[in-house]
């Protein structure tokens, strides 16, 4: 019996497996490229978008929507991500130039705060109080949208990263 299923696990493994797999490629308003496996976890502002890419072990075939095969996208050696240097370079600049902004309003908002509490301090009106309250639920609401772009800046330099972006693009 042994012989026989050590047999069989041998000829299995000298007979070439046909690995075939089917995804589904689309494109955001952003300029991101997505790929899934699964038609449902298309977006459906997207999914009359999206082409199917059938995966053997052969070079990627990407049909259209409509059935007919269309070019094989352009390797990812010579514009990683689908971009060129430049939409790199500028992305990671406006991001970094907004995040710098929301900064340095924060840093605004933060010594208005100060001179708010020290004139609490003196005068202890409930009007002073109040834009208190007020300044203090601004400088949450920008440390919060200081968060978010750091996200969104993390988020960017992780799809650089699998992208194969170079370094020197994302500075």
């Amino acid at each position: 019996m042994k012989t026989i299923l050590l047999s069989l696990l041998l000829l299995s493994l000298q007979v070439p497996s046909l690995a075939r797999a089917a995804f589904y490629q689309w494109t955001d308003a952003q300029g991101v490229v997505h790929f899934t496996d699964n038609r449902n976890n298309i977006p459906k502002q997207y999914r009359d978008k999206a082409h199917r890419v059938d995966v053997t072990d052969s070079a990627p075939v990407v049909v259209s929507p409509r059935g007919e095969s269309v070019s094989s996208p352009a390797p990812a050696a010579t514009m990683p991500g689908g971009h060129d240097q430049r939409w790199w370079q500028d992305r990671f600049k406006a991001l970094r130039t907004e995040l710098k902004a929301l900064q340095d309003q924060r840093a605004g908002l933060e010594q208005q705060l100060i001179e708010l509490r020290r004139k609490r301090t003196i005068f202890q009106r409930a009007r002073d109080r109040e834009a208190i309250n007020a300044m203090e639920a601004q400088v949450s609401a920008t440390d919060a949208k200081i968060s978010e772009m750091l996200n969104r800046i993390a988020a960017l330099d992780l799809a650089a990263a699998q992208a194969g972006v170079p370094v020197e693009w994302r500075q």
